[in-house]
């Protein structure tokens, strides 16, 4: 099946200057870097942009497409908030089956033969709420033209959209009868695109359509994920420290890419799996990565890892610098997973509070009272604070030191009540389990893993 992705730069001026709906502009980027390249593992890829999209994505990132379209110029007069326009277009120009993969969208092994084998492939369906309904009762009554396929959702005779993350299948020929009446819905309304959110109205003439379109021809789509959450409840779909072993999918839909602990993350990965790409994205921002003062490679960042590692497992004196700083950022990337495979297989190892994190009171304006909280320093001067509740303090008090965690279960336990059953024992050190994990994501622990002694012993 034909991979695709497609990027229209808006007929911006400056598609650098603009963020997409992003945290900042460069996370834009960072995210196309991840995109393509994870995509590039597994299939050739390819793009459909236009002039501009072409320019930065090819000449200046270079991305690895195995092909790439520049047709999408053509979309230029339409409204810059109408972002799923390049979408419907390409989906028309397809002559095969296709899978389309949105920009903010990164996988890390192969979709399965059963999911490409439908005619119809989706991310997921979702339930349409209070959240899309008062989009669209903001929208409609603007409206000059709505397609009869969208009559069911009007009537409010269904509550279903798809999530359209991925997108495409087998039947090609009917995403060109669904492109034309899309683009329709959109024509026949440009009087109105200045006076309705345009950005709201790309859910109704992609997703929403969508599904009562294929409704109405009762074919089988075959969804990524069975689960049907709400429109606006996506969990887990930015989970950077369960990529690879318990995820293989995320796609940083709606507020996602404005949370600062997301993109923090997606650009830690980037930099440690990604270091020429990030190295040319520099290049057009060197103002906003300016807090990195050294450039990065494959080897410079296996040094920082091994040198972040060798400073805490031998309680070395920390030499607090950005460079400890960024290894500490990757393998806080990598300690949660470690956790995990530690605790399946019953494997030793130590825990130890990072030297530079401080636990004390941060004021909370709006709750208008000091937090206990825990404080991590990070690049630029910077400072992360997480609020702790009594358990947490504990944990991390008995985490002063290193400490073998059999040993942390043995003495957190010891807190218990003595009339706590073995069901209320192993809740809480499920509790303690999910803490630990918690805080080797957000940089507040170290991870060492225990070598046997019969390791140390030479062959003969």
């Amino acid at each position: 099946m034909k991979i695709i992705q497609s990027f229209w730069s808006q007929n911006l001026t400056d598609p650098l200057a603009e963020n997409y709906g992003w945290l900042s502009e460069p996370h834009n980027w960072l995210s196309w870097i991840l995109s393509a390249n994870q995509l590039a593992k597994f299939y050739k890829v390819e793009l459909y942009t236009d002039q501009k999209g072409y320019e930065i994505l090819i000449d200046k990132l270079q991305l690895p497409y195995h092909k790439v379209h520049v047709v999408l110029d053509e979309l230029n007069h339409y409204h810059k908030s109408l972002w799923a326009m390049p979408k419907i277009k390409t989906y028309s120009l397809q002559n095969e089956p296709f899978l389309h993969v949105d920009g903010d969208v990164f996988i890390w092994k192969e979709f399965s033969d059963d999911l490409l084998s439908g005619d119809f492939i989706t991310q997921n369906l979702e339930i349409t709420t209070e959240y899309y309904e008062e989009m669209w009762k903001d929208i409609y009554p603007n409206l000059v033209f709505v397609p009869n396929e969208m009559k069911d959702y009007i009537n409010n005779h269904n509550n279903y959209a798809y999530n359209m993350g991925i997108i495409g299948g087998n039947n090609y020929d009917y995403f060109k009868k669904y492109a034309a009446i899309s683009s329709d819905f959109v024509d026949n309304n440009k009087s109105v695109w200045n006076s309705i959110n345009g950005f709201n109205f790309n859910i109704f003439f992609e997703q929403v359509l969508f599904y009562n379109m294929v409704k109405e021809s009762s074919e089988k789509v075959n969804c990524l994920f069975s689960d049907t959450p709400n429109d606006n409840n996506y969990i887990g779909f930015g989970d950077f420290d369960k990529v690879p072993n318990q995820k293989s999918y995320l796609h940083l839909l709606g507020t996602y890419k404005k949370s600062v602990s997301i993109c923090n993350n997606l650009e830690t990965y980037v930099i440690k799996e990604y270091p020429q790409y990030f190295e040319r994205l520099r290049k057009l921002f060197p103002s906003h990565f300016s807090h990195y003062d050294m450039s990065f490679d494959s080897s410079k960042n296996l040094d920082l890892k091994n040198e972040f590692k060798l400073q805490n497992a031998f309680n070395t004196k920390q030499e607090f610098s950005s460079e400890y700083i960024i290894g500490r950022n990757f393998m806080a990337l990598e300690f949660p997973q470690e956790f995990d495979d530690l605790i399946a297989q019953n494997r030793a190892f130590e825990l130890l509070k990072l030297s530079e994190v401080v636990i004390g009171d941060v004021f909370n304006e709006e709750l208008n009272e000091n937090l206990r909280s825990v404080i991590v320093p990070e690049l630029g001067d910077l400072m992360s604070r997480l609020s702790i509740d009594e358990i947490d303090e504990l944990i991390l008090q008995e985490l002063d030191k290193p400490i073998l965690y059999d040993k942390l279960i043995v003495h957190m336990t010891a807190y218990l009540e003595e009339d706590v059953d073995e069901h209320g024992r192993k809740d809480f050190i499920e509790l303690i389990q999910n803490r630990i994990r918690f805080f080797l994501v957000e940089k507040v622990l170290f991870l060492k893993i225990m070598v046997e002694e019969t390791d140390l012993i030479p062959s003969k």
